[in-house]
């Protein structure tokens, strides 16, 4: 019957829209339930940090808590890369550990909110969510095999953990207004256990993880490194932005209900960003959407600086979030490059960078205090600055992309594997007649396919190895050898991209 299948049709969209794709279902429910729990922490940490105090002490106040949002990134970041890069199995074993360390810290909380023990209690919740986070970011390409899909995935669990986060805000809230800040924590450990829980259900890729030989250190790749320094200018930009309307209220240059408005507009912006990065990468390359997410929020505020007055500044809020959302996205998706033996320290790096650029902002915001005007003006310049350089360095055609952005065309999507890159810039080598460079990089496309995926190495290929290593040294190059090369190669990526589907099959 047509009505039945509608029905069920719409079910599994429904489905779909609340838990997830299949590979990722799994991880939606430990980070919802995370996210409410971490609901819960912040509420019952907010006090008197800065509205119920005066401007200098508001300041003195902000400036501890920045110190202590960014120490425990910079501790556990050099710290935990080793040990996610290790096994696959270690992306979900600090996400357990991490949950059951935020478990017992909430317990702790509960009579500490008001004690000297408050701060490290602090210090110890939030050393754990940056660990978790980071496990959570490193393990995510492992579970979506089609980097098509990585940044919807991504966007996916940005929204889930929004939500969870609002719900556990408003449980939090009804706590704290019948019973008191102080029991607000003891609610959050079970739902840390239950995530816990759900967390340890979340398969391990069983592909074999190659390691990388002793001494040995595998590169992280040159456009993860770009886009995530230039990342660092739309992060900065948002950790200013905040401060510098709140200390405008307290001047009272600026309407409290502003502030409100404009928090508002960046959630929004911050949420349509999780919706729309998916289709931009289906239509623009990684780096140009980097490029874009950079240069549109910077000629915004540039914009809205020239026009000034209430709105502009909820727009600028708008875009900054939305912007950083996309970035956000952008970057998760990037490290599906990145192999699993770097890519713990990859995002570790990465992440470390976020943050220190995000406090910069913000301290400088709150030390220098500047007018809206004038500090608006400046976190204009830096993402321009930002863009315009992160554009020139890459050689980025930005109106070509804008153009198959509207037009609809996919060619700008930088969705092929790795090893099917390199024999598509092989082949291409070859028909120029550049041979040296033909065997070289269907030699780099064999290789990447091998360290990826646990696949049967092409025939002869611990000669064409050795061979390849000769020509790299300088040994001429023969137009057979091209061949073989090449041959070789296609039979590799086949393999690969047969692995790539049987692993996408088994998770669905």
């Amino acid at each position: 019957m047509p009505a039945p299948r509608l029905i069920d049709g719409w079910k599994q969209r429904a489905r779909r829209a609340i838990i997830g794709p299949p590979a990722v279902r799994e991880l939606s429910v430990a980070h919802a339930l995370d996210d409410i729990a971490d609901g819960l922490i912040n509420l019952s940490l907010l006090g008197s940090l800065f509205f119920s105090v005066s401007l200098e002490s508001s300041r003195d106040r902000i400036l501890l808590y920045l110190v202590l949002t960014v120490a425990p990134l910079a501790v556990v970041a050099p710290l935990l890369a080793p040990l996610l890069e290790r096994t696959r199995a270690g992306f979900r074993a600090t996400m357990v550990s991490t949950q059951l360390v935020r478990a017992v810290a909430a317990v702790l909380l509960v009579s500490s909110l008001k004690s000297p023990a408050f701060y490290p209690l602090v210090f110890i919740v939030l050393l754990s969510r940056k660990a978790y986070a980071l496990a959570r970011t490193a393990m995510l390409p492992n579970l979506v095999v089609d980097s098509d899909r990585l940044a919807d995935a991504s966007g996916h669990l940005s929204r889930v953990g929004t939500v969870a986060g609002g719900f556990g805000t408003i449980i939090g809230g009804a706590v704290l207004a019948l019973v008191g800040a102080e029991q607000v924590p003891l609610l959050a450990a079970p739902v840390f256990l239950a995530a816990a829980i759900a967390a340890h259900r979340v398969p391990v890729a069983s592909e074999h993880t190659p390691h990388a030989a002793p001494g040995m250190r595998i590169a992280v790749p040159q456009q993860v490194r770009r886009a995530g320094i230039a990342v660092c200018g739309i992060r900065a930009s948002s950790g200013a932005l905040a401060y510098l309307l709140a200390f405008a209220i307290k001047r009272g240059g600026v309407g409290a209900w502003v502030f409100v408005v404009a928090l508002a507009a960046a959630g929004i912006g911050s949420f349509l960003g999780t919706l729309i990065t998916g289709a931009l990468h289906r239509r623009l390359g990684a780096d140009q959407v980097v490029a874009l997410v950079l240069l549109v929020p910077g000629v915004v505020t540039v914009l809205s600086v020239v026009a000034a007055g209430n709105f502009g500044i909820v727009v600028v809020a708008f875009t900054i979030g939305l912007g950083s959302s996309v970035a956000t996205r952008t970057m998760d998706a990037l490290y599906a490059q990145v192999p699993d033996v770097a890519r713990g320290r990859a995002v570790s790096a990465n992440e470390l960078r976020f943050q220190l650029s995000n406090v910069t902002g913000a301290v400088l915001a709150v030390m220098l205090t500047p007018s809206p005007k004038v500090g608006i003006l400046v976190v204009a310049i830096v993402l321009l600055v930002s863009g315009v350089t992160y554009a020139s360095r890459g050689s980025l055609s930005l109106r070509r992309g804008a153009g198959a952005l509207l037009l609809g065309n996919s060619s700008y999507s930088s969705s092929l594997e790795l090893p099917r890159a390199l024999l598509d810039e092989a082949t291409l080598q070859g028909q120029q007649g550049a041979r040296r460079l033909a065997i070289v990089t269907a030699h780099a496309a064999i290789r990447s396919a091998l360290a990826q995926r646990r696949i049967e190495p092409p025939d002869e290929w611990p000669v064409l190895e050795s061979q390849g290593d000769a020509v790299l040294a300088g040994t001429p190059a023969t137009t057979a050898l091209v061949d073989q090369m090449l041959a070789a190669a296609q039979l590799a990526v086949e393999r690969f991209e047969a692995a790539i589907d049987d692993a996408t099959a088994r998770r669905e």
